[in-house]
């Protein structure tokens, strides 16, 4: 295993340290925003107890157990059925991973596996997260303290190809020299249609700072896939407003979308979530050896978390009923109920209502979403 060499520009990516989280934590907590965000949460904490809420704060630690946890503990009260998970005993709290997870929300996929990791005795993760999202001052400064690390999405050819390596040495860096695991999305935006793919982009990147074979490189690493599933997934009916944009022209996303998508997704009702943890893929790595050219390594490695990912997916009475209703069928009647398929319809009267559109085209979007984790792990 490589040791890498601590550089200068590791302090572009990297979040806060204790120091600068104290800082920060000052900052947050004179924000305005940020305090009408707590109050919201805790609406019977008076100003004398937020002051002491967050004058406690001595930590990094203390800003995600008595700050980000305890928010997240809300979010869970107030939006989720119950928050289940499996897997766990397929790591160990001595070891650091590099995991991948679908990606569904911009925020929750992330902060609902963390808040599963400090509730059952293991270390939190570093987290990727967009540049885009790190305009705002308060985002930046909230996120840099809970161990989030900046993804650039944006800049020239050359840039974005300067910041990848840079950004695949930090993640082999953090692991290996910080002893830190790292959360990382399957790909640079959320799934809009609810087919989970591995972006080919994020796996050269793991790759490209790596000294050793592709296969050895990938292997350090110590890849997890996660599977988050959404009973009632956030923001779907956004995600049919864009892709029925993407059909006509490219979709751009105005001022704030980012963050009033992350709003509601968290605000959102979201039923029953089930987050699975994969076993690591180290003994499947195996078959790289047999497969010629980096490019079809990179596709074989991407099929394998996409099976892990698909196999342990949760499948809920929703996507069943969506499969069923998209291809006119009983196939899966067995798996729900009337009264399920019913309330499941009115739902999505209720969504496709938010976008004003009812056509065909909108419907089998929407569908889709919920359909496309049935069709994949058939086609295992």
């Amino acid at each position: 295993m490589q040791t890498i060499k601590i550089t200068d520009f590791y302090d572009e990516f990297r979040p806060y340290n204790e120091k600068e989280a104290l800082e920060a934590v000052k900052r947050i907590s004179a924000n305005k925003r940020f305090k009408q965000l707590i109050h919201y949460f805790f609406p019977d904490l008076n100003d004398a107890g937020y002051i002491q809420l967050m004058n406690s704060v001595q930590s990094i630690n203390d800003f995600q157990m008595k700050i980000m946890h305890q928010i997240t503990d809300k979010v869970i009260e107030n939006t989720i059925t119950e928050l289940s998970v499996s897997g766990l005993k397929n790591i160990e709290k001595d070891k650091h991973y590099v995991f991948i997870s679908n990606h569904r929300d911009i925020v929750l996929d992330a902060t609902l596996f963390e808040y599963i990791l400090a509730d059952n005795g293991f270390r939190t993760t570093e987290i990727t997260f967009g540049n885009n999202l790190m305009e705002d001052p308060l985002v930046f400064d909230i996120g840099k303290t809970n161990k989030m690390f900046k993804v650039y999405r944006k800049g020239t050819p050359k840039e974005l190809l300067k910041k990848t390596l840079q950004l695949s040495e930090y993640i082999r860096y953090t692991v290996f020299n910080k002893k830190e695991s790292v959360w990382i999305a399957q790909r640079g935006g959320r799934t809009k249609n609810g087919d989970d793919k591995t972006h080919s982009g994020i796996l050269k990147m793991l790759n490209a700072s790596g000294t050793g074979s592709f296969e050895e490189n990938i292997r350090e690493l110590m890849i997890v896939p996660l599977s988050v599933s959404y009973e009632f997934e956030p923001n779907d009916h956004l995600k049919v407003k864009e892709l029925l944009h993407n059909g006509n022209t490219k979709y751009v996303k105005s001022e704030g979308e980012d963050i009033k998508s992350i709003i509601d997704g968290t605000c959102s009702n979201k039923g029953n979530v089930h987050i699975a943890i994969g076993k690591p893929i180290n003994s499947k790595l195996t078959v790289l050896e047999t497969v010629s050219r980096t490019n079809n390594k990179v596709k074989k490695l991407g099929e394998i978390i996409d099976s892990e990912i698909y196999r342990n997916y949760y499948l809920f009475p929703n996507n069943y009923i969506a499969y069923d209703l998209l291809n006119h069928s009983v196939k899966f009647q067995d798996f729900y109920s009337e009264g399920k398929k019913e309330i499941f319809l009115k739902y999505k009267e209720e969504q496709l209502n938010k976008i004003n559109n009812h056509s065909k085209d909108a419907e089998i979007l929407f569908l889709n979403i919920y359909a496309n984790p049935v069709i994949n792990i058939q086609n295992l």
